[in-house]
């Protein structure tokens, strides 16, 4: 049932850094004090599960701060969540063109980060309650979509391994997914402004 070794699970691993990532970037936005907490996690079960998750969290802000940068990015994002539909229609549509071309552990990240900027969006605009349901949706689309590609892969232990060589960068296939996001933003906004008859 884990990976990555039998004091180590990928679900609790993933919920820690999904919530870090969140929990950084509320923090980076100076929404903390309005933004509603997250629920609280299972605590690590060993240290080594403890180390991992810290490493894995320091890597996953690497990369962050590097998404963070790209404009197109953040307008594709902040052009979905304006769009009408539910949360879970935003985000499945937002995985859904992240993970087009295949899962690598850079579009798991990416997909993280993901979550924690529409975070931000929501609280941006005055909508809190959605932080948390965003969390929720985020982990159960993990644990329901990537968490059995996670162990297939080895566990959160070899992402670590096959990151840790690298040079923090954007990912190597996020210019697709981010062209990808860019066109569903740009159309979707497009049907809404017809839709509105502007």
């Amino acid at each position: 049932m884990d990976g990555g070794g039998e004091d180590i699970s990928d679900e609790r691993v993933a919920e820690a850094c999904l919530r870090g990532v969140m929990e950084e970037q509320l923090r980076e936005g100076h929404l903390d004090g309005e933004a509603p907490a997250l629920p609280p996690g299972p605590e690590p079960q060993s240290e080594a599960e403890r180390n991992l998750t810290d490493e894995l969290g320091l890597r996953i802000r690497q990369q962050s701060s590097i998404l963070k940068g790209n404009k197109e990015l953040q307008d594709s994002i902040d052009g979905v969540i304006q769009l009408p539909g539910s949360m879970i229609d935003k985000f499945s549509q937002l995985a859904g063109k992240v993970f087009k071309d295949g899962v690598t552990w850079d579009k798991i990240i990416l997909l993280f980060y993901v979550a924690g900027r529409m975070a931000i969006k929501v609280m941006e605009d005055n909508l809190p309650q959605l932080v948390i349901e965003i969390f929720k949706i985020s982990l159960n689309y993990f644990k329901e979509k990537l968490q059995g590609w996670v162990r297939s892969h080895g566990g959160w232990s070899n992402c670590l391994s096959e990151l840790s060589g690298r040079v923090p960068a954007m990912p190597l296939n996020t210019n697709l997914a981010l062209i990808v996001i860019a066109g569903l933003a740009f159309l979707s906004i497009v049907t809404w402004r017809v839709t509105r008859g502007s």
